[in-house]
């Protein structure tokens, strides 16, 4: 799965999460978002 889809798929997890009313499973999944981007980030400039 490439970045790009592994970070929208994320962002449309952490919505649906909230429109349960399931926070604590949208704050894992913005945690687990916060670290993907931030390895996306790493990996972008070691370019």
């Amino acid at each position: 799965m490439a970045f790009q889809d592994i970070i929208a798929q994320l962002r449309q997890d952490i919505t649906t999460a909230e429109d349960a009313g399931d926070e604590a499973n949208a704050a894992r999944l913005r945690k687990e978002l916060d670290e993907a981007l931030r390895t996306g980030e790493q990996e972008a400039e070691q370019q």
